[in-house]
């Protein structure tokens, strides 16, 4: 907790102690005068209060934390009874109350004593306890940081792997497409090592990051009519995850075969400021590896960065039927 708050919430605590004792004085003794009259027996009692409060705060409350609550019980008690004859005895020095020279008399100050040392515990741990919340919110943080962290990681490299075979490919038979290829690659792995590192980034960078990927891997193809991708025309100015829907992307094109009924991949978007939803569709041949292990690292990864990014503000569905495979995502921004 910050230090400032921790000022405040024992100035709050003193303030409204003084003005409860103020009150109380004032209506068991004779009137405001009576109180302003003895102004020196209250603040006696209120050096009194405080002592108490502040050993309990820092001395005492570690029996807590060590979950010694016997030797807490004791020591309260003990302390309560020993401040209270020690501060009474110097009160009968001081003022002059023929009442307090009965034994009786001690008996109210000891109990109050010992409310007011436990209430020092009581804010000592409540400050402990809204630390314990900060600290286990800030490490929670720390851990989805780190898996997420994690996660792409693991979706860059394999993007990466998949654009090298198909340069590859086209080094010696069309250089020119593949110098075109290395240029889209460029600009996408820029797009991954500074845009796709941020928490969110605009739907329009998104989109036309998503638009190069298909632009590279349809070069692959000799049909440009093979791959569609369908958009809006005009896209929000909404903010959304990175990268989310790249896995889609890159299962298609690692699953999809050629047919004669096009497209045979088909992407599409339909986005506005309350919701995004993309779905994609692939040809391909059912077979136990792919019936086994569909989407593989991928959407395992992407399921889990929702769960994380998207918790109750997101539906994935994934579906085979006959030789298509389709995916579906929707998404509250």
């Amino acid at each position: 907790m910050n230090r400032i708050i921790k000022i405040i919430l024992h100035l709050f605590y003193w303030m409204v102690f003084f003005l409860f004792s103020g009150l109380v004085s004032f209506q068991f003794a004779k009137g405001f005068d009576f109180v302003l009259g003895h102004l020196d027996i209250y603040l006696y009692n209120s050096l009194w209060a405080v002592i108490q409060f502040y050993l309990f705060y820092f001395l005492f409350y570690q029996f807590i934390e060590r979950q010694e609550y016997i030797r807490y019980f004791i020591y309260s008690v003990a302390v309560s009874i020993g401040l209270s004859l020690v501060m009474f005895f110097f009160f009968n020095l001081l003022f002059e109350f023929p009442v307090l020279n009965e034994m009786r008399s001690i008996i109210p100050p000891i109990v109050g004593t010992f409310i007011i040392g436990n209430t020092g515990s009581l804010l000592r741990g409540f400050i402990g306890w809204f630390d314990d919340i900060q600290r286990k919110q800030e490490i929670e943080k720390m851990i989805i940081r780190n898996e997420l962290d994690v996660l792409n990681a693991q979706l860059n490299p394999h993007f990466l792997f998949n654009t090298l075979n198909n340069i590859d490919a086209l080094i010696f038979r069309q250089p020119q497409r593949a110098s075109e290829s290395l240029i889209t690659l460029s600009e996408i792995m820029r797009y991954m090592l500074y845009e796709a590192r941020k928490p969110q980034v605009s739907i329009v960078s998104e989109v036309e990051h998503y638009q190069r990927v298909v632009r590279l891997q349809a070069m692959r193809f000799a049909n440009p009519e093979a791959i569609r991708f369908t958009k809006p025309e005009i896209l929000p100015e909404i903010q959304i995850a990175p990268l989310l829907f790249l896995p889609f992307i890159e299962n298609a094109f690692k699953y999809a075969v050629s047919t004669s009924e096009l497209p045979m991949i088909d992407f599409q978007l339909i986005c506005s400021t309350d919701e995004v939803y993309w779905t994609s569709r692939n040809r391909f041949v059912p077979n136990e590896k792919s019936q086994s292990g569909r989407g593989g690292i991928g959407l395992s990864n992407l399921k889990r960065r929702l769960e994380l990014l998207y918790p109750g503000r997101y539906s994935l569905n994934t579906e085979i039927i006959g030789n298509d495979f389709f995916a579906e995502l929707k998404l509250r921004p």
